[in-house]
């Protein structure tokens, strides 16, 4: 794994913004610089040695054919959790964490099941149903893609959860914590850091802060299959 971060890198995608000082948990004190206009400021000379360790760990865990469920029902996030996901080959959750979502596996696997009906019904050129019970199955069926649709392909519960805002997540923490899965979390100056085993101190609010975060475990969970790649392109000149 060959990523670099800089501490100037972080601060252009303002990774160093926190919440209002008001609403902070005194759990993230050693993290935090100080305050600026009501707003405190994260220590990005703290939050770089723990967002490497945590690459590490991603990496470690993709070379050993380990799969992620990356978390955020932030709208701001929707997209960026998606991509991620997409492009490494793993699972999203972006709308609405279903309580049991992991911890009632057997459950919300019924509920895929029923997603996947719902489509093979809709493709199917040769139906029974009614023009009404057609419009009724589309609507059902995107409620629960809107739920559903990033963890459709998952066989089983996660080997890794990445979690961004672990205070408006915490039922996912809380699922992960009681299965023993490993949590990769962005806990801004509102959150309990203690609680997550690889924790990134800095901005979980920001679009540029979380993109830039993300690109970087992209690369880690990645770089496996590209130095293949190039080990096999190498092999065969």
């Amino acid at each position: 794994m060959n990523i670099e971060i800089s501490l100037e890198d972080l601060l252009k995608n303002g990774s160093h913004f926190g919440h209002n000082k008001k609403r902070w948990n005194p759990k993230m004190e050693k993290y935090i610089y100080g305050e600026k206009n009501g707003t405190h400021i994260l220590d990005l000379r703290k939050s770089l040695p723990l967002i490497e360790n945590a690459l590490k760990f991603a990496y470690e865990s993709a070379k050993n054919k380990k799969k992620f469920l990356f978390v955020s029902t932030k709208k701001q996030h929707s997209e960026i959790i998606e991509n991620i996901a997409k492009e490494t080959n793993n699972y999203f959750v972006n709308f609405r964490w279903l309580g049991g979502m992991i911890t009632n596996w057997n459950t919300v696997k019924n509920s895929i099941n029923t997603l996947n009906n719902y489509e093979n019904i809709l493709k199917s050129d040769d139906t029974v149903f009614t023009k009404k019970e057609l419009s009724d199955l589309e609507k059902k069926k995107n409620r629960l893609d809107k739920t559903l649709g990033g963890i459709v392909e998952m066989k089983s519960t996660p080997d890794v959860i990445f979690i961004i805002d672990t205070n408006r997540e915490h039922i996912a923490v809380l699922e992960a914590k009681k299965l023993g899965i490993p949590i990769i979390g962005i806990v801004d100056t509102n959150c309990d850091p203690d609680i997550i085993d690889y924790p990134i101190p800095a901005n979980d609010d920001g679009v540029k802060s979380v993109q830039f975060i993300l690109d970087n475990f992209k690369k880690a969970i990645s770089s496996l299959e590209e130095s293949s790649l190039d080990e096999s392109n190498a092999k065969n000149e």
